[in-house]
């Protein structure tokens, strides 16, 4: 059961990202969960994770988004993250580690720069792209670029550049994730997702124009 200020924080999240947006919150969050734990059980694992800090950072990494929009959303999100915390009396080392990983959440860091992130920042970056890795992304991918393009003709050469582009960005996700963890957790569906791709890829390369 969770305890201190956490409660409080998913029922507001809830309350400013609605019910769509509050479920895509609660598993990112689930993910976190996961992910410290396995972290946290791999034997050496140098450091500790404030799994409260974390679990914070998790409901409330995209709580500006509904107000204002996803652009640099990390920013803002982190702003009222502090702003919401401060009202709630909650210890400022704490405000700071979820300050600190809502504003990560967006960066793929190099093997390097690592070292130097939080262990909240790096879980958080891998929870919330953990989603991402799948065949539902690839529909999703292809509604937004239909959205973009809405009075483009789409001939099975531009359905292949598109699906080669949306295969190049999945390997540049997996590469990005911080955690043997989350590698291990993305591995199955990642792997089914390429494969799905490719095979539409190498239809449509083979494919007769009609």
């Amino acid at each position: 059961m969770e305890t201190g200020v956490v409660p409080t924080v998913a029922q507001h999240a809830e309350e400013m990202m609605g019910k769509e947006g509050f479920r895509y919150v609660c598993a990112v969050v689930a993910n976190c969960k996961m992910l410290a734990l396995e972290l946290e059980a791999q034997e050496g694992h140098p450091e500790p994770v404030d799994t409260e800090a974390l679990i914070i950072a998790a409901y409330l990494h995209d709580i500006s988004t509904v107000a204002y929009g996803f652009h640099e959303h990390h920013l803002k999100s982190a702003e009222m993250a502090v702003e919401f915390l401060q009202k709630h009396d909650t210890p400022a080392e704490r405000i700071n580690k979820v300050e600190q990983a809502i504003l990560a959440h967006m960066t793929a860091f190099s093997p390097d720069q690592r070292v130097s992130a939080s262990i909240e920042g790096r879980i958080l970056y891998d929870a919330d792209k953990l989603g991402r890795l799948s065949g539902l992304a690839v529909v999703t991918s292809l509604i937004e670029f239909g959205a973009r393009y809405p009075n483009r003709a789409v001939t099975g050469d531009v359905l292949v550049a598109i699906l080669r582009h949306i295969e190049e960005r999945f390997v540049e996700l997996y590469q990005s994730l911080n955690t043997v963890p989350a590698r291990e957790m993305a591995s199955v569906k990642f792997g089914n997702t390429l494969a799905f791709l490719d095979g539409i890829i190498e239809h449509l390369s083979d494919a007769t124009p009609v």
